[in-house]
């Protein structure tokens, strides 16, 4: 026997008797005062509870509490008044037959709807219902004494059912602490990926387009050392969520068409550039291509021969890696076996334990938490396979990894890379991306729009709803955590009123009870960050109608864009040059007013708030002094100033966030339309209109330019160098010498961003371009 806990000796526990006999209730309380002391001891030793023999017994009154009620409504709300007070009752006595009110059994229904796990204890003289009627309507916990009822009996059985309900109460304490725990446990893990996935997007997404903007070899090094790093941490935050996943019960395994021809080409075609440049061989074997397509998870599958692949990469110094793939006996078999480091027996008992690594020289040579092997051994076991591995110190390893397997009715696809596919990645549409954090908005904004879509931006929730129920978008992106109305809130709104749109959830929170969220709210799909771009055009596809490139949308033409905030002049600059114009930046109202009035814009987008001259105050000087340029305002609220700028002169209005197609109007309407790739065009048609003596006069015109520009440079004279620059930039692709505009702009560009540096480099080249002429 075991001594028992203070918090056992300690229990009360709380009776109630129901019977509408006074003399009954006097029975009860007689037994209890009496009966009870004398028995305790004896049956407590029966339920194996010691008690110390300095240690008086506890008292009567110390561990029960009797309780009357004369009928079944009266005993009903007191049952109500303990549950609700935190104090329940153990066990009920309860008189089968009561004259008036509710019987016994109405009674215990009553009860049960209240109470579950309350014990009752049936008393009566006569049997008025069969047990099987009782256990139909009240179930089969309780117990019968019959009257007169037997004193020792009613006091054992008490004590057996109470403590029966004690046990069960410390059952569900228990339980509720694990699911406390869990949740926490949970709660954690989501907010830790959302927090490290938001940032995590922006830095993979940014590194992808500075990829792609023709970098030299350092900076491309650079990004692609970015890339791996991000993608390492993603990696890591990813095997954390599925080991809780698994731990948690939550994790499901997919049974959907895959074709294993494709995703070992593609396992061949992304370990082979690391395999080169660890100076290794990789060789994938694959006797003949599989002619059907597999029925699985080709997911976890593909997760499991990264993680063995990848590890088989990082463990071998020289040498190779080799991939197999076959069928055998309705099992499909992959092997990587590779001539690495090796390891020996006591390794190979742990390795697939979570945080578990060969070493400590292990772990701090080659990084890595020691969890991808225990995920992808259990993984395997929940697609009903396994991963055995066999290995020599000194030799190399093999892993190998069985599966059963299910053919699906569909053909396998031409062997080819899914990236080769052909497919097309420029949409029409308009797209309402929710999102609260600045740098996503934008690279998110960037991401879309080079596909062609319209993109308009919400900041929260409730702007989402505002935009989402006042236009007719095509699609909506929708965050997850926002400030004033988080997205699952803002998606049921939009749901209830009958927006039909459809709604992908784009968010950093990926646990399991997220996605089930967001589809629960009326999403029609979910996006995890940081964004995966080909999982992105597949939703755009599946969406938005296809299109080919907008190749005719170019204008020309130099614009003044007055702005303040870094971040909003990036995203101008580079949405007007990719329109084909030239964009020079005014970062306040002065600067605004010293470009405007030195050159000839052929648009000024000016901003209404800027520092130490604000757009309007700005734009009225320059009118005042007479320029012509027509002027734009731009801003959040920019209808209020409507009445305020038509009288100083402005042109036109533009609001911000700014929306591509709003920009476009307005660009169509000051502007010239221009084909892409203009210089060229212009050059193929120069014979047209140019003529022998037009042409000697800009020859002409050019020679005395190079000796202006000479001298400039020579003085140092930096205003005169950007003037002539500029004039030389304006000039030469019209008359078929692309190079001197290139230059032209390159110098003027330099020298508005106050680097004198470049410039005289810059000027030497441009003079030698124009004695060429």
């Amino acid at each position: 026997m075991t001594q028992s806990s203070p918090q056992q000796q300690e229990q009360q526990w709380r009776i109630l008797a129901v019977d509408d006999e006074e003399a009954v209730h006097e029975t009860y309380q007689a037994i209890f005062e009496v009966k009870m002391g004398d028995e305790l001891d004896e049956i407590e030793k029966l339920m194996g509870i010691v008690v110390e023999e300095d240690e008086s017994p506890p008292s009567d009154a110390s561990r029960f509490r009797l309780d009357h009620a004369m009928s079944g409504q009266e005993g009903l709300q007191k049952l109500i008044e303990a549950s609700e007070a935190g104090d329940p009752y153990a066990v009920i006595y309860l008189d089968m037959r009561m004259p008036t009110g509710w019987d016994g059994l109405e009674t215990a229904e009553r009860i049960r709807e209240v109470d579950t796990e309350v014990r009752i204890v049936l008393i009566t003289a006569y049997m008025d219902y069969s047990l099987t009627e009782i256990r139909q309507r009240i179930g089969v916990n309780f117990d019968f004494l019959t009257k007169p009822v037997d004193v020792n009996e009613l006091l054992q059985l008490t004590l057996s059912l109470a403590a029966q309900w004690s046990q069960g109460r410390d059952l569900v304490l228990a339980l509720e602490q694990a699911q406390a725990a869990s949740k926490a446990k949970d709660d954690f893990l989501a907010s830790m990926s959302h927090e490290l996935r938001t940032p995590l997007t922006s830095i993979i997404g940014n590194t992808e387009l500075m990829e792609a903007s023709g970098l030299n070899q350092n900076q491309v090094e650079l990004m692609g050392s970015i890339g791996v790093s991000s993608r390492g941490l993603l990696s890591l935050i990813n095997d954390i969520l599925d080991l809780s996943k698994i731990e948690s019960g939550k994790f499901e395994v997919d049974h959907l068409d895959y074709d294993l021809n494709l995703l070992i080409n593609e396992l061949n075609q992304s370990f082979s550039g690391r395999a080169k440049e660890s100076g290794l061989a990789l060789d994938v074997v694959q006797k003949e291509p599989f002619p059907m397509q597999f029925v699985g998870d080709e997911r976890r599958i593909g997760q499991i021969l990264i993680n063995l692949m990848g590890n088989a990469i990082k463990f071998t110094q020289e040498g190779g890696v080799t991939l197999q793939a076959w069928v055998d006996e309705e099992r499909l078999h992959f092997s990587i076996t590779d001539t690495g480091i090796g390891m020996s027996d006591e390794v190979l008992e742990r390795l697939f334990k979570p945080f578990e690594q060969a070493d400590q020289s292990i772990s701090r040579r080659y990084g890595g938490t020691g969890l991808g092997l225990h995920i992808s051994a259990t993984l395997a076991e929940l697609m009903g396979g396994s991963i055995d591995v066999s290995s020599e110190e000194g030799v190399g390893s093999c892993f190998q990894f069985n599966l059963p397997y299910q053919l699906s009715d569909q053909a396998a696809l031409p062997l080819e890379p899914r990236a080769s596919q052909q497919q097309v990645n420029y949409f029409r549409g308009h797209v309402l991306v929710a999102e609260d954090t600045p740098e996503l908005q934008m690279m998110e904004r960037k991401i879309l729009e080079a596909a062609g879509i319209e993109v308009t931006i919400a900041n929260n929730g409730k702007e989402a709803v505002e935009h989402g129920l006042a236009t007719p978008f095509d699609l909506i992106l929708m965050d997850m955590q926002m400030p004033e109305m988080d997205g699952i809130e803002a998606t049921q709104l939009m749901r209830s009123v009958g927006c039909e749109t459809p709604i992908v959830a784009l968010t950093a929170n990926v646990m399991q009870q997220h996605r089930e969220q967001f589809e629960t709210a009326g999403c029609d799909g979910f996006l995890s960050k940081p964004i995966d771009q080909a999982s992105l055009m597949g939703v755009l596809r599946q969406y938005l109608a296809e299109a080919e490139p907008e190749n005719s949308l170019c204008f020309t033409g130099q614009v003044l864009v007055a702005e303040d905030i870094p971040e909003l002049q990036v995203q101008e600059r580079e949405l007007l040059e990719s329109l084909g114009l030239e964009v020079t930046i005014a970062s306040h109202g002065n600067e605004a007013v010293e470009h405007g009035l030195s050159q000839p814009f052929d648009l000024i987008l000016m901003n209404v708030k800027l520092p130490e001259m604000d757009g309007p105050d700005a734009m009225q000087l320059m009118r005042s002094v007479g320029c012509e340029s027509p002027i734009v305002a731009m801003a959040e609220d920019v209808e209020q100033y409507r009445e305020q700028l038509e009288v100083i002169g402005c042109s036109d209005l533009l609001s911000k966030p700014i929306e591509r197609a709003a920009l476009i109007e307005i660009l169509e309407q000051y502007l010239q339309a221009a084909e892409p790739g203009g210089e060229v065009k212009q050059q193929a048609e120069v014979g047209s209109f140019v003529d022998e003596e037009l042409m000697q006069l800009f020859v002409d015109r050019t020679h005395l330019q190079r000796g202006l520009i000479e001298q400039a440079l020579s003085e140092e004279d930096w205003g005169e160098v950007r003037a002539i620059a500029h004039t030389v930039k304006g000039s030469g692709a019209t008359f078929g010498f692309p190079e001197i505009t290139r230059l032209g702009k390159e110098i003027c560009d330099a020298l508005d961003n106050g680097e004198q540096n470049p410039v005289p480099a810059l000027v030497q080249e441009l003079m030698q371009a124009m004695a060429e002429i």
